[in-house]
């Protein structure tokens, strides 16, 4: 009996290498062969991940049944604590001090300048000058020269040539009197 199998089966493997069709079937086989690997990789990828405590992606059925309601409730397992977000810098967007182009005699003020205010400059807009004030937050809350803003991804010496008369640090002291200090 182990002979005729033999027999057959060798018979069998002759015939397909023989045949027009063996490499598209060998393809076919090697295609199959890398999606069990990749499905074997996930599977486990998952399993790990529910020992760390995440939940996958994919949950069976049975765990969304709700249970009899002769049967207490399981009381859930107390979960650890979990570490803060981290904080993202506070972007502010109040209402910018003027709807107009940043000009010598307007400045914007770079430590106290919100989103809006630092759009007034001309080539900043809301990605630029989300960058700046995360920027400024890193720095301790303040520019300390107006060339920190060459920190700024986008901003180079060309820009920062172009915004120098329209910036400020700070705004402009007050006089005892409350005139506005000469700059």
């Amino acid at each position: 009996m182990l002979r005729f199998v033999r027999g057959a089966s060798s018979r069998v493997v002759a015939r397909v290498i023989g045949s027009r069709f063996a490499k598209p079937i060998a393809r076919v086989a090697l295609a199959m062969a890398g999606l069990l690997l990749l499905a074997f990789i996930g599977k486990t990828a998952v399993a790990g991940a529910i020992g760390a405590g995440t939940v996958p992606a994919a949950v069976s059925a049975a765990a969304l049944v709700p249970a009899p309601a002769s049967v207490p409730a399981p009381i859930p397992e107390p979960q650890p604590p979990q570490a803060p977000p981290q904080a993202t810098p506070p972007v502010t967007t109040a209402a910018p001090t003027s709807s107009t182009r940043a000009t010598p005699e307007d400045p914007v003020i770079l430590n106290t300048a919100t989103v809006d205010d630092l759009r007034r400059l001309p080539g900043i807009g809301e990605k630029r000058a989300t960058a700046a004030i995360a920027l400024r937050t890193r720095l301790g809350g303040r520019f300390h020269a107006v060339e920190d803003l060459l920190k700024v991804k986008g901003v180079g010496r060309a820009t920062l040539r172009r915004l120098r008369p329209l910036v400020r640090l700070d705004p402009p002291l007050m006089p005892e009197g409350g005139a506005e200090a000469p700059r």
